[in-house]
């Protein structure tokens, strides 16, 4: 009788939850009731090229099962409330494996042996010159593991001697340098063939690097013991502009976030998207490379900045662990910019769309621990025009989610800019720049999507030159 009763429970607890979940899902999705935004997203396990036999049903049944998997764990009655216990308690038992491993104890130092001082100079007496103040030593940084995602692991960093919710968060690529190394070629030859496809545009490239492309990232890490498998993949992105065909391709450039500093005020802290300040200087950036071969675009728009009072971001670096203790206040930038139209589809179709600076000025915007600000706030800049506007230029993108904090602005230089994501699919190129008098053609991506394809869906294969 007892098997029973236990057969009947555990029977039924599974069929409400067989239920449940995708009532629930299907109750978020139609906004009349939300999930907590703990970003738990998967994502399909294998992606099968376009020239694979089947491939769409291949890829269709990987998104499916994918999409089952989200449903019955974020779904999951009190899920966010475990993952973040979970979390936690994983983070302090592998905190305190590595500080027996490594000799560091669980404060976050990274093992590094103290410096020992060296003999204490005499005192100059009478008449001896006045002594130089000596150079301050070198900043030193530890490093936290947080988890790994996809394709990724996750690090938090901060300097020695201060906690980590003082510091920020970066991601680092699980694929060898070998591995980086080819698919920066094979980017590289997809850039290449769509800026020979027509001679009649100025063709650019922009990337949008991550700390791990800069130099110092391999300056940080050299000392950091905990991460001694780890490498700046600054030389790969070097190596990817060495390989452009400097025939078709009139200008490159990238973010430059060199010093920790700028890393701090360009990027989200816990997020790769960048931060406002981060995208006003790409958009200086891109004006800047652009002008030389296009002087009537004029020169970049001036621009303050300020802050949202509560809004905090915890983002995409730390939301599949649950990770609270850094986050980003929220800024935005203030620019003058005339009057203009902006759908989120390349066709101009689909109603207008604008930042949402006015709710969040009121205060209207999602308070949960992991809100995914960045995605809320920004437009979704797919047909901007600037009907004021004279410069004779039109502007094509073929670009991701960072246009959503650059695209506006960018798009105030020109009469009209066109931008196609890396999710819409096959693209027309040579049709599309016929069509809509294009002049200039522009791809801007983040380094792990435009150097390496990493998630592979830059997508750069399906824009159609034949």
């Amino acid at each position: 009788m007892r098997d029973k009763i236990y057969a009947i429970i555990v029977s039924a607890i599974f069929l409400f939850l067989l239920a449940w979940c995708p009532a629930r899902y299907a109750l978020d999705k139609l906004d009349i009731s939300k999930l907590p935004e703990n970003k738990n997203i998967k994502l399909p396990e294998k992606v099968y090229s376009q020239n694979a036999p089947l491939a769409p049903l291949l890829n269709s049944i990987e998104q499916g099962k994918a999409a089952l998997e989200n449903i019955y764990s974020n779904a999951l009655p009190a899920y966010e409330r475990i993952t973040i216990f979970m979390s936690d308690n994983e983070r302090s038992m592998r905190r305190s494996f590595l500080g027996v491993l490594y000799g560091f104890e669980e404060t976050g130092q990274n093992g590094v042996a103290e410096q020992i001082p060296g003999p204490i100079p005499e005192t100059p007496g009478e008449g001896a010159e006045e002594a130089t103040e000596p150079p301050k030593p070198p900043v030193k940084y530890k490093a936290e593991y947080i988890g790994t995602d996809w394709c990724n692991d996750v690090w938090a960093f901060a300097e020695e001697g201060k906690p980590f919710s003082e510091g920020w968060t970066d991601k680092t690529l699980l694929a060898g340098e070998p591995e980086l190394a080819w698919r920066v070629e094979t980017q590289a030859g997809h850039v290449n063939r769509i800026a020979n496809a027509n001679k009649d545009v100025n063709f650019y490239v922009y990337v949008c690097t991550r700390f791990q492309e800069t130099e110092i990232f391999g300056e940080i890490i050299k000392d950091i013991r905990v991460m001694r498998n780890e490498f700046s993949t600054h030389d790969l992105m070097m190596q990817f502009f060495e390989s452009l065909d400097k025939s078709a391709v009139n200008a490159y450039d990238y973010f430059k976030i060199d010093t920790v500093e700028k890393r701090l005020e360009y990027i989200c802290k816990t997020d790769h998207h960048e931060a406002a300040q981060g995208a006003y200087s790409i958009y200086c950036d891109v004006v800047n490379m652009i002008e030389n071969d296009a002087p009537g675009i004029g020169e970049p728009r001036g621009a303050e900045f300020d802050i949202i009072d509560g809004a905090q971001l915890r983002g995409s670096h730390v939301w599949n662990h649950g990770y609270t203790e850094i986050y980003d206040d929220w800024w935005y930038y203030i620019v003058d910019l005339p009057e203009h139209f902006m759908h989120e589809n390349i066709r101009g179709t689909g109603g207008t769309n604008q930042r949402n600076l006015d709710r969040y000025l009121d205060g209207k915007f999602s308070k949960d621990t992991f809100a995914d600000h960045y995605a809320s706030f920004y437009p979704r800049p797919g047909n901007v025009e600037y009907p004021g506007n004279k410069t004779g230029r039109n502007l094509l993108m073929l670009t991701d989610s960072y246009s959503w904090a650059t695209g506006e602005l960018i798009a105030s230089n020109f009469d009209h800019m066109y931008s196609t994501l890396w999710t819409h699919g096959r693209f027309d190129y040579n049709k599309f720049i016929w069509e809509n008098d294009i002049t200039d053609v522009l791809i801007l991506q983040v380094a792990d999507r435009i150097l390496y394809d990493i998630q592979n869906d830059t997508q750069l294969d399906k824009v159609i030159t034949d």
